[in-house]
């Protein structure tokens, strides 16, 4: 589904959360090849750095090593001078990828996390499918279900068929559907989220009615899912703009993993 995926190394703690997942997120995603992409940003380097930009090069050719051995997949390494996020996207475009991968390393409200965090700002430029795991990566369960946030809108078609075709035939699965009400349902949107609850016995429908991200959070919590499923309206080409109240509020707040899947 997701075969040539990109991923942001930092060599944090948080890679580290990420790498683990990647291990066993490679089935249900179907990835066949992961470049590592390593931004060398201007801002956290001196001019006197030379010895630590070539340890930090040796490092992520070792880590390209290491994993290409332990999941058996084609694993290239992109060691770039400039910033995280442009230096992620130019390369999951000219690699013609399918998935980007990040960690979110802070949950913080303040200013500094919504204007300065990468897997916010990915969240809201990227075209692509984008994975978040979280540093305080909560408790998981690869077995649980998968959980499916959406308001059936026509936006999040194409994560409901992201999230129907993860799920496949047997697994067992969660649908949470948000009830906007300044929004009037459409006899088709109304149609989409029967069609999904149709095609799998296995799925268990919720329709929130308290808040939208404590309610999600709490039940990815609860399941112990490891995977929570949202789409987003578009992308926004200013790293600052809003990505979107409930969307950005999963993001920023969930202790699971969260792919969001542009419209």
């Amino acid at each position: 589904m997701f075969r040539h995926c990109v991923a942001g190394i930092d060599f944090s703690a948080g890679w580290d959360r990420v790498q683990a997942r990647l291990k066993h997120m490679m089935t249900l995603f179907g990835i066949r090849e992961l470049t590592l992409v390593h931004a060398d940003e201007p801002h956290r380097r001196s001019h006197k750095d030379t010895t630590g930009r070539t340890n930090r090069q040796l490092h992520l050719e070792q880590v390209v090593a290491d994993l290409s051995r332990e999941l058996g997949i084609a694993v290239h390494g992109h060691f770039v001078s400039g910033f995280a996020v442009p230096s992620i996207l130019d390369t999951a475009k000219k690699k013609e990828a399918d998935l980007i991968v990040v960690a979110n390393r802070s949950h913080s409200r303040s200013r500094e996390f919504f204007m300065g965090n990468v897997a916010l700002n990915l969240a809201r430029m990227s075209k692509l499918p984008l994975l978040i795991v979280p540093s305080d990566l909560g408790a998981i369960e690869d077995s649980a279900p998968l959980l499916l946030a959406t308001d059936n809108s026509p936006a999040s078609a194409r994560a409901r068929t992201c999230f129907t075709e993860l799920l496949g035939a047997d697994r067992k699965g969660m649908v949470m559907i948000v009830r906007n009400p300044e929004h009037q349902v459409a006899f088709e949107e109304v149609q989409a989220g029967e069609s999904v609850a149709a095609n799998n016995p296995n799925l268990e429908v919720r329709t929130v009615v308290g808040d939208p991200v404590e309610e999600i959070c709490e039940a990815a919590n609860d399941v112990n899912t490891p995977l929570i499923v949202l789409g987003k309206r578009g992308t926004n080409p200013i790293a600052e703009l809003p990505l979107g109240s409930t969307a950005e509020g999963i993001c920023r707040h969930a202790t699971n993993p969260v792919l969001l899947v542009p419209s």
